[in-house]
């Protein structure tokens, strides 16, 4: 059996992770069922047999996987049938739309979801949690969280997915696959936190309960925080 490590909150049901959530909208592409295996921050030991303390982390008998994009990778290779990528042109792409989409969009949603993160994580993980963001913002949380600021750079980050979205149903035609999931990774992160800072008839909006709705038909419904 697959096994998918990802990271969680104090509920091991409420997994969080954008990268994690990429994977797991890549494997239900793919037909292919897996074990969750959540990791809390201050589980980092438990990742040691992959060499780096990351996640997402797939175990796949032998093989074990690190990075979002690299999983995708693996999955195509390993799983040829309904493919995420296509050829290696496509795969070029997805590098590009993915340093293009992370500089902007996980920081609109990061404003209105950071203090969430640290309220729902276990306690034990908080002041790591506060420690290593602070040191990486430059800032307390506090002064980084700011959901009216985090909106303005959404609707910025959100204009050329709507333009492309109102044309198409998904961002790789008229079926989604690896573009799509890369993208609705974020947007799930900020779902299973109880936020949705994107209007909801938006073509970004529709577009994300298409996959909101096709993941819930076959997983259930996203577990979310309060």
């Amino acid at each position: 059996m697959r096994e998918l490590y990802e990271l969680c909150g104090g509920d091991p049901a409420l997994v969080f992770s954008p990268y994690c959530w990429r994977v797991r909208l890549a494997l239900l592409h793919k037909g292919l069922s897996f074990d969750s295996q959540p990791i809390r921050f201050s589980d980092k030991a438990k990742l040691a047999f992959s060499g780096q303390p990351l996640v997402p982390v797939l175990r796949d008998g032998e093989a074990v996987v690190s990075d979002s994009l690299a999983i995708f990778r693996y999955l195509d290779q390993r799983y040829p049938a309904k493919p995420l990528l296509g050829d290696a042109l496509s795969s070029a792409r997805l590098e590009l739309i993915d340093q293009l989409t992370r500089h902007i969009l996980p920081a609109a949603l990061l404003k209105g979801v950071l203090l969430k993160i640290h309220a729902v994580i276990d306690p034990a993980d908080r002041d790591y949690f506060r420690q290593s963001r602070e040191q990486k913002l430059g800032m307390s949380l506090e002064q980084f969280a700011d959901p009216v600021a985090g909106q303005a750079l959404l609707q910025q980050a959100l204009r050329p997915l709507d333009a492309v979205l109102a044309t198409q149903p998904y961002l790789d035609g008229a079926e989604p696959a690896a573009s799509d999931y890369l993208v609705a990774g974020f947007f799930f992160w900020a779902w299973s936190l109880g936020q949705q800072s994107w209007p909801s008839e938006s073509p970004v909006g529709l577009w994300f309960q298409r996959l909101l709705g096709q993941y819930e038909a076959q997983l259930g419904p996203v577990k979310r925080a309060a």
